[in-house]
């Protein structure tokens, strides 16, 4: 890394990105996915016809993405010995948590959204088990992740600080003269 500046801000945007996944991800448990395991068909064709112009699609990708390959980028030049364990553990976190995220993407969710869910409608409660189960999973890893990037930050932040003069255990006298 150029300067211990630079590192620090590239870190401060994996944070705000990890901070972006995992709130997505809660906000999609507590308010979307808790509907997907009761009359899981019904439920899920409200749900695609709510998602005509948008989708969570467009609000996950590419911005997760880029913060876990900055993590691991950070992990990869960091120099600074008092942020490498916590790059380390971010970066392995972070590998994990892109592995849950593709095992959802890629087995979980072409199911409950795809085009063929009605013909497995037996199957879609489960599914919809199957995401909330996984999701926590995620959510604590990519929490985590956030937590030690988190962590590297605040170190990267202190140390770079200019340090400050020691105070003085004797008063300083007034430059002006105290008012009668």
């Amino acid at each position: 890394m150029a300067t211990i500046v630079a590192q620090r801000r590239l870190t401060l945007l994996a944070v705000l990105g990890l901070a972006y996944w995992l709130f997505g991800n809660l906000y999609e448990s507590i308010v979307l996915s808790p509907n997907w395991i009761v009359d899981s068909a019904m439920q899920l064709e409200r749900l695609n016809a709510f998602f005509v112009n948008t989708s969570p699609t467009i609000y996950f990708v590419p911005l997760t993405q880029a913060a876990t390959v900055l993590v691991w980028i950070l992990w990869w030049r960091n120099r600074i010995d008092e942020v490498r364990r916590d790059y380390r553990r971010a970066g392995v976190l972070g590998i994990l948590a892109t592995g849950v995220n593709a095992v959802i993407v890629a087995t979980v969710v072409p199911t409950l959204f795809g085009e063929e869910r009605l013909s497995h409608v037996d199957s879609l409660t489960a599914y919809g088990w199957a995401w909330n189960i996984l999701n926590v999973v995620r959510m604590v890893l990519v929490g985590a992740t956030l937590a030690y990037a988190f962590r590297a930050f605040r170190t990267l932040d202190v140390s770079s600080r200019a340090p400050r003069p020691p105070v003085s255990a004797e008063p300083v006298p007034p430059t002006h003269p105290a008012p009668r």
